[in-house]
C-alpha cells in the first residue's frame, strides 16, 4: 500500500501542476500573438516616449519609440497586468483579460501626476540642477533667436472645441432642442469626456524674421476657415501672432508672465530632477525633470530632453501649474520639438499649445483651443531673407493672397503634413451649418444682445440697450434710442445716431453720424458728424470716453455732489489717412456752440457778442504714431490689441474770430505718451504721461483744459476718481498717470495667499497746472457762484492702492487726494473728499 501510494503521489502532483498553470498561464501562451499600441498625453494627444512598458508578474517588458509605440509579447499568466509607468506621469494598469478582448490598436492616456506623485529619482548630487546649467549657458547658441535671418513655410493648425456636453441639456432647453443632432457629431470615443468640434482654421505661409533688426513678416498663401470673413481676424489666425519661444526667461501667455524652466533664474522657481539618458538615432539625450518649488508662482511642471553634446533642447513639454495666476484657463499645455538643420544649427520642427478655458467651473461648459504648427523648409542667414524683410511697412506685417481662400480640397491634402483627424473634418461640417440654422442664429444674437448691448436687425441695428433708459438731476427721466447700419447695408459706410428726451428740461437731444471707409487698401476714412446733447460727464466730446448717459450712474454717485452739464450743439468734420506703418494723420474742423447750466457759470459773462452766445470755430491735425500695434477691425469700431511699444499722439488746434460766426482767438497744442510694459518677474506697469498749452486771452473755460474729475463709485482709469467735475482749469498742465500691478509677487510671501487669485497694485496720478491772468479773470476765478479753481502753479495728487482679480471680475481701489489748499470759502454743496473708496469689474486673464 505505501508503495503504491508513493507511485500515485508524484502522479498527483503532476496533476496539480497542471491545473495550477491551466488556471495562470493566459490561452495565448500557444499562439504568443505580439500586443501593440501607443502610449499618449491625456490632454495634449502627444506620444509620450520613452515610457517604460512591463508585466507586473511576468517581469520583462519593452519601452516605448520615438513617436510612443511599443510591442511586447504576451504573459504567462492569467492574472497578469500590464504596469505603463513614466516619471511625472501616473502609472496605468491594465489587465491582460482586458488586452485580449480588445480587438483594435491599443491607445494608452497617461495623465501628468501631482507634484508628490509619480516616480522619484534618487542620486547622491542634483545631476539636474547641472544639466539645467549646461541649458542656460547654451542658450545663445541654440536659441531660435540666434540666427541673422530665418526662414521656413509654416503650416498652422488652430482648433476650438466645446467640452463637458451633456446631451440632456439639448433635449430640455428650447434653445439648444432644435441643434441637438450636434450630439452625434460629438467624439465620446477618443477622450474621457465627450467634446464637439465647431471650429477649424488652417493656414499656410511663408514666414520671414530677423532679431537685428526685429522684423518679421509672414506671408499667407493658402487659408481654410469655418465661418470666419473679417480679414483683421485673419491675420491673426496665421503662426506669427502664436509662437512661443521656449528659451526665453520669460513666456507671456494671455497677458500673463510665466517663468520658464530655461529662465536663467529658473533655479529659484523650480525643482530640477535628471531622470534617464536615452539614446535616439545613435545620439545620446539627458531626460530633464522639473517642477514648481512653491504653490501660487506662475510656473509649469514637465519636462524636456537636452542633447548631451551641444545641450540643445530635443523635445519640451510644459504644463501651467495648477496654483497660476490665470483666469478661467484649467489647463495649459505647450510642447515643442527641434530638429538639426545640420551638425551645429537647431531649429523649432514642431510645436502644439492646447489649452483649455472654463468660464463658469471646472466641471461646467468649456472650451479646449489646440493649435499646432509645422515649419518645413528651413533656411537661415541667406540673403532673399533679408531682401524680404525690406519691404516691410512696420516691424511686424502680414500679408493675405487674394487667391488665399480658393485652394480646393486637393491642396489642402497634399500640404498637411499629417491628415485631418475626424473630428476636425467635423469642425468644418458643423460649423457651416450651424450658422444657417435659424435656432443657432436666435440663440448667437440673443448673447449678443445681452453682452455686446446691440441688435442686427437686417441693414440696421438698435441699441445699446443700457442707454435707453437714464436719469440725472438735469433731466430727471431721459430716454434715448440707437439706431445704426450693419455690414449687410454697407461694408464700407456706417450711419448711425441717437434720439434722446429729458422729461424735466422737455428738450429733445441727438446725434446724426457717419463713417465712411474709402474702398481699397488706401487707409482713408471721412467722418462727419452733428450732435446737440449735454456732455454727460464727458470732459470732451468723443465716443472714447465713458459718459453718465446709462441706467446704472445714478446707483453709484458720489454723495452730496451737484451734477454739472453742458450742452453742446457740435458739427464736426474729420478725415483720416492712416499709413502701413500704424502712424495716422488726422484733419478736422469743428464748429461748436455751449449753453451752460447751474450751478456753473452762466454763459452769458463768457460771451463777447450782444446775443451772449458761445460759438466757436476751430481746426485741428492730430498726429499720431502707434508702432506695433495690432487692431481687429469691426463694423462698428477697431479695437486695439495689448502692446508693449509707446503710443503717441500730438495734436494742433486754431481758432480765429469770423470763421463760421466764431469769437475766439487762440492756438493750442497738446501730446500725450502711453504704453504698458512689464518687468520681469515684477508684473506690469502703465503710464500715460501728458502736457499741453493754451496761447491765447478772453477764452472761457470750456476751451481750456478741464482736467478729468469723476463723481461716481466706478473707478476711472484716466481720471482724477476723488476732483469733482469742472474743479480745476488750466491752459498750461503736465502731467503723468502711473499704474503698477505687482500681480502675487508680494502676496506670495505670505503663505495662506498663494492659493488666492487676488491681485496687488499701486497707483499714482499727478498733474501741474496753471492759468494766465488774462484768462484767470475772464473766467471769473475764486469768484461767482460756483468758484471756478485753477492750480495756480501747484500739483493735484491722487495715490491709491488695492486688489484686482477679486472673484475674477472684481477691483477694489483706495484713493487719497493731495491738492492745492483752498483760497476761497466753499460754497454749500461743495464736497471735498480726502479719502475715497472705488470699485469695478472688468473680464481678465
Amino acid at each position: 500500500m505505501k508503495r503504491l501510494f508513493k507511485h500515485i503521489q508524484p502522479i498527483n502532483w503532476y496533476i496539480f501542476t497542471y491545473v495550477l498553470f491551466s488556471f495562470y498561464i493566459s490561452p495565448s501562451f500557444a499562439q504568443q500573438t505580439p500586443i501593440s499600441g501607443v502610449v499618449i498625453h491625456g490632454f495634449t494627444k502627444d506620444p509620450v516616449t520613452f515610457a517604460s512598458v512591463h508585466w507586473k508578474i511576468g517581469g520583462f517588458g519593452n519601452i516605448t519609440d520615438s513617436i510612443g509605440r511599443f510591442t511586447i509579447k504576451p504573459s504567462l499568466f492569467k492574472s497578469d497586468t500590464l504596469l505603463i509607468t513614466f516619471v511625472g506621469y501616473k502609472e496605468v494598469k491594465i489587465a491582460l483579460q482586458t488586452l485580449l478582448q480588445h480587438k483594435e490598436e491599443l491607445i494608452v492616456s497617461m495623465e501628468t501626476a501631482p507634484e508628490k506623485e509619480g516616480a522619484v529619482v534618487k542620486t547622491k548630487f542634483n545631476k539636474g540642477l547641472r544639466w539645467w546649467k549646461a541649458l542656460v549657458a547654451h542658450k545663445k547658441e541654440n536659441a531660435p533667436t540666434h540666427y541673422s535671418s530665418y526662414y521656413c513655410e509654416l503650416y498652422n493648425k488652430l482648433e476650438i472645441d466645446i467640452s463637458n456636453l451633456k446631451k440632456e441639456q439639448f433635449d430640455k432647453h428650447k434653445l439648444l432642442k432644435p441643434m441637438s443632432f450636434v450630439w452625434n457629431d460629438v467624439d465620446s470615443t477618443s477622450e474621457a469626456k465627450p467634446f464637439l468640434p465647431v471650429f477649424l482654421t488652417e493656414t499656410l505661409s511663408d514666414y520671414y524674421s530677423s532679431p537685428h533688426p526685429d522684423k518679421q513678416r509672414e506671408e499667407i498663401k493658402a487659408i481654410h476657415t469655418s465661418g470666419i470673413k473679417n480679414e483683421s481676424v485673419m491675420e491673426y489666425l496665421g503662426g506669427m501672432s502664436q509662437k512661443v519661444n521656449t528659451y526665453s526667461d520669460y513666456i507671456t501667455l494671455f497677458g500673463k508672465e510665466f517663468i520658464s524652466p530655461a529662465s536663467s533664474v529658473g533655479d529659484k522657481y523650480y525643482n530640477y530632477k535628471g531622470a534617464d539618458t536615452q539614446v535616439i538615432n545613435g545620439e545620446k539625450y539627458f531626460h530633464l525633470l522639473f517642477s514648481p518649488r512653491q504653490e501660487g508662482e506662475n510656473v509649469f511642471s514637465g519636462d524636456c530632453w537636452l542633447h548631451s553634446t551641444s545641450w540643445a533642447l530635443y523635445r519640451i513639454s510644459l504644463e501651467a501649474s495648477a496654483t497660476a495666476n490665470i483666469n478661467f484657463v484649467t489647463r495649459l499645455n505647450i510642447s515643442q520639438e527641434f530638429t538639426r538643420l545640420n551638425e551645429q544649427q537647431w531649429v523649432v520642427a514642431k510645436d502644439k499649445f492646447i489649452v483649455a478655458l472654463s468660464p463658469f467651473s471646472k466641471d461646467k461648459l468649456s472650451f479646449i483651443g489646440r493649435k499646432s504648427s509645422t515649419y518645413r523648409k528651413v533656411k537661415v542667414n541667406e540673403t532673399f531673407i533679408v531682401d524680404k524683410l525690406q519691404t516691410n511697412n512696420k516691424r511686424e506685417e502680414v500679408v493675405i493672397a487674394d487667391s488665399a481662400q480658393e485652394q480646393d480640397k486637393t491642396f489642402w491634402s497634399a500640404q498637411r503634413s499629417e491628415p485631418l483627424s475626424l473630428n476636425e473634418q467635423h469642425a468644418y461640417r458643423l460649423i457651416d451649418t450651424l450658422r444657417e440654422l435659424p435656432a443657432f442664429k436666435k440663440l448667437s444674437n440673443t448673447v449678443t444682445f445681452i453682452i455686446d448691448g446691440h441688435k442686427k436687425l437686417g441693414k440696421i441695428e438698435i441699441g445699446p440697450w443700457y442707454r435707453w433708459i437714464s436719469g440725472n438731476q438735469l433731466e430727471k427721466l431721459r430716454l434715448r434710442f440707437d439706431l445704426g447700419t450693419t455690414e449687410a447695408f454697407s461694408k464700407q459706410l456706417r450711419l448711425y445716431g441717437y434720439l434722446a428726451y429729458g422729461y424735466r428740461d422737455g428738450t429733445w437731444k441727438g446725434q446724426a453720424a457717419a463713417s465712411w471707409n474709402l474702398p481699397g487698401h488706401g487707409g482713408w476714412n471721412i467722418s462727419p458728424s452733428f450732435i446737440h446733447d449735454l456732455d454727460n460727464g464727458r470732459t470732451r466730446f468723443n465716443d472714447e470716453d465713458v459718459t453718465t448717459d446709462n441706467m446704472f450712474s445714478q446707483l453709484l454717485r458720489r454723495h452730496g455732489i451737484r451734477q454739472k452739464f453742458i450742452r453742446t450743439s457740435q458739427t464736426r468734420l474729420a478725415i483720416t489717412k492712416t499709413f502701413p506703418n500704424n502712424f495716422s494723420v488726422q484733419v478736422a474742423g469743428t464748429r461748436s456752440d455751449f449753453e451752460t447750466f447751474t450751478p456753473l457759470p452762466p454763459k452769458d459773462i463768457f460771451s463777447l457778442n450782444s446775443k451772449g452766445s458761445i460759438v466757436n470755430a476751430e481746426a485741428s491735425i492730430k498726429l499720431r504714431y502707434a508702432p506695433g500695434e495690432k487692431l481687429i477691425k469691426t463694423h462698428r469700431r477697431s479695437h486695439s490689441l495689448k502692446n508693449w511699444m509707446p503710443v503717441t499722439e500730438l495734436k494742433y488746434s486754431i481758432a480765429r474770430p469770423n470763421m463760421m460766426g466764431s469769437e475766439y482767438t487762440y492756438d493750442k497744442i497738446q501730446m500725450s505718451v502711453s504704453q504698458n510694459f512689464r518687468i520681469p518677474r515684477w508684473g506690469q506697469v502703465s503710464y500715460m504721461a501728458y502736457g499741453g498749452r493754451v496761447f491765447g486771452q478772453q477764452i472761457p473755460f470750456m476751451l481750456l483744459e478741464i482736467h478729468p474729475g469723476n463723481e461716481i463709485y466706478y473707478y476711472s482709469k484716466d481720471a482724477f476718481n476723488l476732483m469733482n467735475r469742472f474743479e480745476y482749469i488750466s491752459d498750461r498742465y503736465a502731467g503723468i498717470n502711473l499704474e503698477h500691478n505687482f500681480e502675487k509677487k508680494l502676496l506670495n510671501i505670505i503663505p495662506f495667499m498663494r492659493k488666492t487669485r487676488m491681485r496687488q497694485f499701486w497707483n499714482f496720478k499727478t498733474v501741474w497746472g496753471n492759468l494766465g491772468k488774462e484768462n484767470r479773470g475772464f473766467n471769473r476765478i475764486e469768484y461767482g457762484a460756483y468758484h471756478l479753481r485753477t492750480l495756480d502753479g501747484n500739483r493735484y495728487t491722487e495715490v491709491g492702492t488695492g486688489l484686482d482679480n477679486i472673484y475674477k471680475f472684481f477691483r477694489i481701489d483706495f484713493v487719497w487726494r493731495f491738492a492745492p489748499p483752498v483760497k476761497t470759502p466753499t460754497l454749500p454743496g461743495y464736497v471735498q473728499q480726502r479719502f475715497g473708496v472705488f470699485g469695478s469689474f472688468k473680464l481678465q486673464f
